[in-house]
């Protein structure tokens, strides 16, 4: 066995992690039934996050030319998708959805939504996974064996989709910049001036509201803790009489327990592999629902014979289940995307600082198949330091208020920053041979509601 030092691997482009948290990278190596642990160069620790499961980035083509989007064009274009999102989580709206397709999503993913957002097959095989994870021996009528019957009979959990651009989420309307790989990009069907979106949110409130009815989170609102622990009550030793041990149960759901180890084939781990399926099919439902507002909001506030195609959608902060030969082991991300030989990768700038596409190398060792979602820490850093040089164009930001009677809270025009530090991000993951560059994209606006 592999003493927690030879687990552990850093990436940096030479900035070392801090100390607290190379503690905590040494703490995860140590444990025995941990097998390697990666530390990326944007490496940062959301300490009141500990279950956050799918949220995602995708970026959708459109038939737009840079010369083609006018200032008006942008504001109508996020007017239009803010004027759809959800004023709070009972607001119903055009992306809402019913009873019965909530229960299919949490088993189909984003397929089950195919057809309510009248889209295609072929925009679920762009989603990683196809959109939709196995279901884990989850069978016909067990749902409620997973889920809290409140999640399933209130509108709560299915009435905001696809809308939250808050806290550092966003919709990003992007123009192709250069393209590091002409070939490649050519064969995507990206060219220099296209218009492409991208899209930064999830994983929606039913997945973070069934996760917190299996751990007990640092992040939950004081005024919450209260319902929280009733509802949880409710589902564990009322909804589940009689299903697994009331110890256990106490133990592994109510209790402050950090890292909490569970047998794969146990009943407790049988359970908590069904509700990780089902959260994460959640958010891939729910960023459906993202693509279908943008395309409505090209359509509706730009021209309704625009071309457009999903590109990309990429899961981050998620849960992976591999099974093989060996038997069945996970990947945990946190802030970082699973890393696939020969596949379009994702990692963003900020509100002021280009992205770019890439494509993930050919022979990547299993260990460092985890890439940074973006650079954002690393961005901050250096602004906080004086080191992001303007660059060459400028970004409108707009931020909303969100519902049917949104507001316009302001708007500013602010010079593109320098990529300067996620450049050496692409170079310390190209150096590793793990991916390269092939499209960088320039921000044109930002849209951020609350």
């Amino acid at each position: 066995m592999r003493n927690s030092l030879e687990k552990l691997t850093l990436l940096s482009i030479g900035e070392e992690p801090s100390a607290p948290i190379r503690q905590s990278l040494e703490e995860l190596s140590a444990l025995p039934y941990v097998g390697s642990v990666l530390s990326l160069p944007d490496v940062h620790w959301k300490e009141d996050m500990e279950v956050p499961l799918n949220d995602g980035m995708g970026v959708v083509k459109t038939g737009l030319h840079v010369d083609d989007l006018s200032p008006e064009r942008l504001a109508a274009f996020f007017t239009r998708v803010n004027a759809s999102s959800a004023a709070n989580h009972f607001d119903t709206n055009r992306y809402s959805i019913s009873t019965a397709e909530l229960r299919r999503t949490l088993t189909g993913g984003a397929r089950a939504l195919l057809s309510r957002y009248q889209l295609d097959a072929s925009v679920a095989e762009h989603f990683e996974d196809g959109g939709c994870v196995p279901p884990n021996g989850l069978g016909p009528g067990s749902l409620v064996d997973v889920v809290p019957l409140q999640l399933l009979l209130t509108t709560f959990s299915r009435s905001e989709m696809g809308l939250n651009f808050g806290g550092n989420h966003f919709l990003e309307v992007q123009v192709v910049e250069a393209l590091p790989d002409p070939e490649l990009a050519a064969r995507w069907g990206f060219e220099v001036g296209q218009v492409v979106v991208m899209y930064h949110l999830g994983p929606g409130p039913f997945s973070a509201t069934l996760l917190n009815h299996y751990s007990r989170r640092s992040k939950l609102q004081p005024a919450r803790v209260p319902l929280f622990f009733a509802s949880k009550l409710l589902f564990h030793y009322l909804q589940r009489m009689g299903k697994g041990s009331a110890a256990k149960k106490w133990a592994l759901h109510f209790r402050n327990n950090r890292w909490t180890p569970m047998p794969t084939d146990s009943e407790e781990g049988r359970l908590m592999r069904q509700a990780f399926a089902m959260a994460i099919n959640f958010g891939y439902a729910y960023r459906l629902a993202t693509v279908r507002a943008i395309v409505d909001g090209l359509h509706e506030a730009i021209s309704p014979g625009l071309a457009w195609e999903l590109f990309c959608d990429i899961s981050h902060n998620g849960i992976e289940e591999r099974v093989s030969p060996e038997g069945v082991s996970w990947v945990a991300r946190h802030n970082a995307c699973r890393l696939e030989p020969g596949q379009p990768a994702l990692v963003a700038g900020m509100y002021d600082v280009p992205s770019f596409l890439g494509i993930g190398g050919a022979n990547v060792d299993t260990r460092l198949r985890s890439y940074d979602h973006g650079a954002g820490h690393l961005i901050e850093t250096a602004r906080k330091q004086g080191g992001l040089a303007p660059a060459q164009g400028h970004v409108t930001r707009f931020r909303m208020s969100r519902g049917r009677g949104a507001k316009l809270l302001s708007r500013k025009e602010l010079p593109v920053r320098s990529s300067e530090r996620l450049d050496r991000v692409m170079e310390c993951f190209e150096g590793h041979g793990m991916m390269r560059p092939v499209v960088k994209l320039r921000p044109l606006g930002n849209l951020k509601n609350r």
